[in-house]
């Protein structure tokens, strides 16, 4: 009992959890997913802000807003929605696989 207070068996301990965690239900693919999908969407908004004075040039003619104010909002969620699905299909994957 006296060697689970030492610092190094608790980390032991927890670096073990982590591992069986990892084994069992595949953490691994799940990060790289989620990681691959925060950079798309990262990515989709760098290429908006990047041209938001020309795209607010145009108007949207329905809405009566300017087109770089409309892809961010749309963007917003549309790319969060691709990605939630994807991430699930992503984790289902990993759990089928491990």
């Amino acid at each position: 009992m006296q060697n689970t207070l030492h610092p190094t068996a608790i980390w032991t301990d927890l670096a073990e959890m982590t591992l069986g965690l990892e084994r069992n239900f595949g953490l691994s693919r799940l990060k790289r997913s989620m990681l691959v999908m925060l950079a798309g969407w990262l990515g989709y908004f760098v290429v908006v802000s990047m041209s938001v004075r020309a795209l607010n040039k145009v108007t949207v003619p329905l809405l009566d807003m300017p087109l770089g104010v409309f892809l961010a909002a749309q963007g917003t969620a549309v790319i969060f929605l691709a990605a939630l699905i994807l991430l699930v299909k992503a984790s289902g994957r990993a759990s089928a696989a491990g």
